[in-house]
Order: C-alpha cells, then sequence, then structure tokens
C-alpha cells in the first residue's frame, strides 16, 4: 500500500486527518509494514497493514487497557481493525519512550512490570477473547521442522563468510540443541495428554524487556501482541524466571524477585517452563539462522541475525537454561 493510498484509506475507514506518513523498520512479520503516522492535530499512530497473522494483538491490549498497552483506535464503524484492499488496516496510539532494554530498570520498574503481566493474565477470556485469540495447542513442530532444515543445510555445504561464522557457532552447539529439540517435541506430545493443566489466560507471549516501554512519565508499557494466545502464565513467566530469554540482558534473581513482588505468588510448573524454553531457544536459532542462510538477505540482516544465534549460545543465553 503506499503512502497515498495509506492517507486515503486511513481517512475513509478511520476519519483520519493524516498530516505526515513515516515508514517504521520494526518486526519480524514479513508479511507486514508498519508506519508512524501523524494526523493534523498532531497526534501520533502506529498504522499496520498485514496479511498475516490474526487479531488477537488487536483484541488483547484493547482488553487490557489503557493503563498497560497502547489502545487501538476504532473505525468509523466502531471495529478495532479494517479489511482494506484484502489487508487488516490497525491504527494503535504511538507510545513515546525508550524501551527498558535502553533505559534499564530498577526496583519500580521491576514491581511496575509484574504488575502489568499480573493484569494481562486476569483479564476474563470471553467474549472477543474467546473468539479471536487462540489457544496454545503445545505443537512445537513448526520451529522443530525450521531447526531440522537449517540443521541439514549447515553439514558440509559451501557457505559465505557469514555462512561460515554460523556453522562453527552452531556445529560447536549441535549436541545440545538437537537434545533440546528432541525432549521439547516429547515435552509438547505429553503435555497435549495432560490433564490438570494450570488454567489457560491471556498471555502477550514475548514479553521480553524490548517490548516493554518506559513512557515519560515513568510508567511501563507492553507493545507488540501479535502472539498473544490463551496458555498457561508460564507462556509469559518464562522472560522472567531463570534469566530470561536475553542474555545481554539476564534477569537476576534479585530483580526475579522485585518482578514477584508486583506479579504475586505463583508456583511455576516445571515441565511447562522447559517446554517454552525449548521451544523459544528453537526459535530464536533456526529463525535468525535461516536468514544468515537465505542468498536474498542483505549483510546488514545477516549480521543481526549471527548476533541473535550468539545470544542464544552464550554462557548465559537461553541453551543453557533450557539443558
Amino acid at each position: 500500500m503506499t503512502p497515498e493510498r495509506l492517507r486515503a484509506r486511513l481517512a475513509e475507514l478511520y476519519g483520519l486527518r493524516v498530516a505526515e506518513v513515516e515508514p517504521v523498520d520494526r518486526g519480524a512479520d514479513n508479511t507486514a509494514r508498519l508506519y508512524r503516522v501523524t494526523d493534523a492535530d498532531g497526534r501520533a499512530f502506529a498504522v499496520k497493514s498485514t496479511a498475516g497473522g490474526s487479531p488477537a494483538g488487536l483484541v488483547v491490549p484493547a482488553a487490557l487497557g489503557a493503563r498497560y498497552a497502547p489502545q487501538p483506535r476504532r473505525t468509523r464503524g466502531g471495529e478495532l481493525w479494517a479489511d482494506a484492499d484484502g489487508l487488516r488496516l490497525s491504527v494503535v496510539d504511538w507510545v513515546d519512550g525508550a524501551t527498558a532494554l535502553e533505559s534499564g530498570m530498577d526496583r519500580a520498574r521491576w514491581n511496575a512490570y509484574g504488575r502489568l503481566i499480573a493484569a494481562l493474565h486476569a483479564v476474563p477470556v470471553d467474549g472477543a477473547l474467546r473468539r479471536w485469540v487462540p489457544e496454545e495447542t503445545f505443537d512445537p513442530r513448526r520451529w522443530a521442522a525450521l531447526f531440522d532444515r537449517v540443521d541439514a543445510e549447515l553439514e558440509g555445504r559451501p557457505r559465505d563468510a557469514h555462512g561460515e561464522r554460523l556453522a562453527q557457532l552452531w556445529l560447536a552447539h549441535r549436541d545440545a540443541l538437537r537434545a533440546v529439540r528432541e525432549r521439547t517435541v516429547r515435552l509438547g506430545a505429553e503435555l497435549r495428554k495432560r490433564t490438570g493443566l494450570p488454567l489457560a489466560v491471556p498471555c502477550h507471549a514475548d514479553p521480553h524487556l524490548g517490548n516493554l516501554i518506559v513512557t515519560s512519565a515513568g510508567d511501563v508499557v507492553l507493545i507488540d501482541f501479535d502472539d498473544a494466545v490463551l496458555a498457561p502464565p508460564e507462556r509469559d513467566l518464562m522472560f522472567v524466571l531463570g534469566g530470561g530469554v536475553i542474555a545481554a540482558a539476564s534477569v537476576t534473581a534479585e530483580q526475579q524477585g522485585w518482578f514477584a513482588e508486583g506479579y504475586g505468588y505463583h508456583e511455576p510448573d516445571p515441565g511447562l517452563l522447559a517446554y517454552y524454553r525449548g521451544v523459544r531457544v528453537l526459535e530464536d536459532v533456526a529463525e535468525p539462522a535461516r536468514l544468515v542462510l537465505d542468498p536474498r538477505s542483505t549483510p546488514g540482516e545477516r549480521e543481526t541475525g549471527l548476533g541473535y544465534v550468539a545470544d542464544v549460545l552464550s554462557p548465559l543465553g537461553l541453551l543453557g537454561q533450557a539443558r
């Protein structure tokens, strides 16, 4: 959708008088385009057009409320999104502020983060959430299959410099990666048959500190709900417990305690945590590795992909937790 077409559709569907359209390079959704749009009154919005995913990323923050998440703007007809030229078009309040990764987290912010996730997990599952938000299936086959393709591709084929660096990283940890892959598939099968699982609640599914924004008022809000799912709380708590998922910003025991002060007591399920960590390892090594090996990727994209893989495999990385 061209900027001119976007302006016209926003005026038609949302009544927005657009003053400026600025493309934003954010996220890994190749089917989506994100823009920072400013209206004639100077208000800024995140405008997204996508052919993929589900509307869960709009339904869940709308139910959670403005205190904890930027809110979707409704169409002229009162809907959370619009169908425009075969795409799902959404308009969400733009949040100014640095991510928690950039600005850092003190005790008050960890408490606020815990309260935010607790509020999310307490949102009633009814109406729109039941209709639009997918439910956890404990099926890791998508990521296991991608892992297998990358693993096979790295077996002795000619490589460029980026591919060679990837192979050195991957092969040095191949046994551990394969062990995590096998255990994750096994755990998924066990969880699909298991009775008495914790109650499924609305989960963000990717609430790392890069998706937590510290606003100018000092509050914290969560963005990018595109992977929202109805799942046990461990789906989100995995991003804090045990050190989190980002080696460069590993969550200390003290910080986990500060988070718990805001979240409240919850006895984590070890099997669920192990499963979710395993899935995240497969995703966080296989997807960026695929990008490194793709001849259509730019050198910058390959370098970024290598960085993601190295983070997972580093001494404080998620592979160590998953093992």
